[in-house]
């Protein structure tokens, strides 16, 4: 019975001794290991999965051909060769409507491929938007988008522009506006022109008078999210669209404060960082004083980008606030955040560093500490630290720290966060690569010669390489290579400077990463999640098809037949009668169409259906992904300006009008036959240079092309026939025609001279490359961009065009 009791006391005390255990291990939070398996956890929840897409320019016009090098440079949960189709769909900002979706194979993490632009599309502005065929939780894995604008090569059916009466005045309660419309040829229009315009939340319809002009009173609406009037100019099947910002009354700012560790702390002088935007996200440079109980202390100010930063004393029980010197904003007053009682500072003199992380820590709490270096995917460095006293300066070398942002993050015992800051590990701004043409300026058709020398390159590199017209590009819209996977893909909503630069301009990336800080995630998120979490759904896109027979499931194999670049092939369905079109052998040149029919003496009575996923995805992802565009002053005064000039363009067509879904015409040059094959003016089969050349005729069966293989087959539709479909399937990309511009009377009106999909550079050796400049005068520029084994590389330069001299 003793012996029972002892026992009996022996357990009871082992449950108070657990309990005791796990009582001060729920008061540590986390250990080590957990907290780094936390951050392992996110990395599954949050995987970086980075696509880059290198486009030859931003700005075109119809009938041009858009090329493009993508290159898949971080997966998630897939492989990278799990990656097997790339889509590219054109989508309209103004409506989110899909334009055309072509979808083009993948390899090893590249894609190479064009689109052409339909003739009939309206000009504005577009996204490119970017995609792969795998799914995670019903979304692709990888995406990438870039906006571009549309111009036109096509005579304007009639002129119209738009303009404020009166100079902007704070005081007036109305915006006046006066619409112009005249013909071509600035004469008089023979009928009244419809009106439809929207600004805020008016939206109303008018007409133009008998001289076509048309004056607005417009009330003024402050504080909008979208700051321009919206204007839809109609004439019979005609239309055009003008857009422009509307002043306002005094405008609220969006001002933030960034103190430089998280939080200010009483008695612990700080450094705050500071950024001041519109309701649109545009900087606002200006002067305001800094105040303490009222009193001023300090004038501080913002620069051209909006940001700024400032030194705070932080006394206890002081209030900071910032009075903004500007009369054009509605307020004024804004109130820094309070502070701490007690805490730790981080101070970082340079964010963005080389091989050494210098910091110094100033405390007025807990001295037992937790120093983290993470980039919240990884943890590369965790250790206890005593601070000892309230001051301690360190020197952190990061060798075991990989390149790119990466967060320090002070945690005390219980693991809960007392200060953070950004830093950007390894950089490295020298050129790695130097590219140079013969000489700076060439006349019209000339040969160039452009040399490519390593200078840094530490691996073989693997480019695409851009020659361009440097109006069409669009410093607003760039995406380099390099600003995008360091920059743009961490942090959000970051602006490139006055140059198009984040990356390369290391004083703007200094700034960027006080105020920006890292959005993506924050420490509660990593505490707070679970291994569940990280269980996803994937899935792959697919292009299928179904033979029903009679409208009924097949119950036996049936044999079907495609026509892929002028080749024969054969497969069998399922006994069901389903078969999937993703197969290598259906892939097929650009332009051209896939043709397939079941391969049986009745087959009359088989009805063929295809499904693609693509198209379903593309419709989607436009109202999510390219329907997150930044509102901002669209400046559209005059419809001309969306005209290519006359020293730009050498055929003025007139536009085409798309009937139905199933016209044809959208897709095929003119002079093209059913099958959407023609033949130009230099007997080449399918020129992607004169695509919609009035002078392009159809091929003849039997006949030898330049660009072919071999004869031409003969084109056979079967548009009525239920057991023949017709699709676009698969591409892989088409050569860029190097041209030497030999025949003095064929225009010569490209701004894109020279494009390469892909191509090795030797570190160890000079690569050279050879091509022509166009009768296009003017300022060309050179970009070359892509990948090593280790990291990403972009460079360019400038040549100049002339007119060609005349020869006496």
């Amino acid at each position: 019975m003793l012996n029972l009791n002892y026992k009996t006391l022996f357990l009871k005390m082992r449950r108070l001794l657990l309990f005791i255990i796990f009582s001060l291990i729920s008061l540590r939070g986390f250990s080590q290991d957990d907290i780094a398996q936390k951050i392992a956890f996110n990395n599954l929840v949050s995987p970086t999965a980075n696509l880059f897409v290198h486009f030859d320019k931003n700005i075109y016009s119809n009938n041009e051909t858009i090329y493009f090098t993508a290159y898949i440079l971080k997966t998630g949960k897939f492989d990278l060769n799990a990656h097997k189709i790339l889509a590219i769909a054109l989508i309209r900002d103004i409506d989110t409507s899909v334009i055309k979706v072509d979808k083009f194979l993948t390899k090893g993490g590249l894609a190479f491929g064009n689109m052409i632009i339909p003739d009939s599309v309206v000009t504005g502005n577009y996204q490119l938007l970017a995609y792969t065929d795998k799914l995670v939780n019903g979304k692709p894995e990888l995406i990438f988008k870039q906006a571009i604008k549309l111009k036109t090569n096509i005579e304007l059916p009639f002129r119209a522009n738009i303009k404020l009466v009166e100079k902007p005045d704070l005081t007036h309660k109305d915006n006046k506006v006066l619409i112009s419309v005249t013909s071509n040829d600035f004469k008089f229009l023979a009928k009244p022109v419809a009106v439809n315009y929207k600004y805020g939340n008016l939206e109303k319809k008018a007409k133009t008078d008998a001289s076509g002009q048309l004056l607005l009173t417009i009330p003024k609406q402050d504080n909008l999210v979208d700051p321009n009037i919206h204007v839809k100019l109609k004439i019979q099947k005609d239309s055009s669209f003008l857009s422009m910002p509307l002043p306002s009354g005094r405008i609220k700012a969006n001002v933030k404060f960034f103190p430089e560790s998280g939080n200010l702390v009483n008695n612990i002088p700080s450094t705050v960082a500071w950024e001041v935007t519109d309701l649109q996200k545009r900087p606002i440079a200006l002067r305001a004083f800094l105040l303490k109980n009222n009193s001023p202390i300090d004038t501080i100010e913002t620069n051209s980008y909006g940001i700024g930063k400032f030194k705070i004393p932080t006394e206890e029980n002081a209030v900071y606030t910032v009075k903004l010197l500007n009369d054009n904003l509605a307020d004024s007053i804004y109130t820094l955040p309070k502070a701490l009682s007690s805490g730790l500072v981080i101070n970082i003199d340079d964010t963005v560093v080389e091989d050494t992380l210098r910091l110094s820590l100033k405390n007025t709490g807990n001295h037992k500490i937790f120093i983290r270096l993470h980039n919240f995917r990884n943890c590369f460095l965790d250790i206890p630290f005593d601070m000892g006293s309230n001051l301690r300066k360190l020197k952190i070398p990061l060798t075991n720290i990989p390149k790119g942002l990466n967060a320090i993050t002070i945690t005390d015992s219980l693991n809960r966060p007392l200060a953070e800051s950004l830093f950007f590990a390894h950089y490295d701004n020298k050129e790695t690569l130097s590219i140079k043409t013969d000489k700076p300026i060439y006349q019209q058709r000339e040969k160039v010669t452009l040399k490519l020398t390593p200078k840094e390159l530490p691996q073989n590199a693997f480019v695409s390489i851009a020659v361009v017209q440097e109006n069409r590009i669009s410093l607003k819209n760039t995406n380099d290579i390099e600003n995008y996977f360091y920059v743009k893909t961490e942090l959000e909503n970051v602006l490139p400077n006055s140059r198009g630069l984040i990356y390369k301009d290391r004083d703007y990336f200094e700034q960027v990463l006080r105020v920006k800080g890292w959005r993506k995630y924050t420490w509660q998120q990593i505490l707070d999640i679970k291994p569940s979490d990280t269980v996803k759904t994937i899935d792959s896109l697919s292009i299928t098809g179904v033979v029903r027979k009679n409208k009924k499931l097949l119950t036996s194999p049936i044999n079907l037949a495609a026509t892929v670049d002028s080749l024969f092939r054969t497969f069998n369905t399922s006994p069901q009668g389903n078969f999937d079109l993703n197969k290598p052998e259906l892939i097929t040149e650009y332009g051209k169409k896939v043709y397939l029919f079941v391969n049986d003496d009745n087959r009359e009575r088989f009805h063929v259906q295809i499904k693609d996923t693509f198209d379903q995805m593309s419709k989607n992802l436009s109202k999510t992904e390219a329907s997150i565009v930044q509102l901002e002053p669209l400046i559209l005064a005059d419809n001309s300006d969306l005209v290519l000039k006359n020293n730009e363009r050498a055929i003025q067509l007139k536009e085409v009008t798309i009937k139905s879904a199933n016209d044809r015409s959208f897709y095929y040059s003119r002079g093209a036959n059913a099958c959407g094959d023609y033949v130009c003016k230099n007997d080449i089969l399918n020129c992607i240079n004169h695509f919609n050349d009035p002078l392009n005729r159809q091929p003849v069966a039997g006949m030898n092309y330049g660009g072919s293989d071999g004869p031409y087959m003969e084109c056979k539709s079967h548009t009525k026939d239920k057991s023949f479909v017709e699709f676009s399937g698969i591409r892989y990309h088409k050569e860029f025609y190097l041209n030497n511009y030999k025949d003095p009377l064929e225009p010569a009106f490209f701004s894109t001279i020279y494009w390469n999909y892909g191509i090795i550079l030797d570190s160890k050796k000079e690569t050279e490359l050879t091509f022509h400049t166009s009768d296009i005068v003017g300022i060309f520029k050179v970009i070359v961009q892509g990948v090593t084994k280790e990291d990403v590389i972009y460079t360019e330069t400038k040549f100049e065009v002339e007119q060609k001299r005349q020869v006496n």
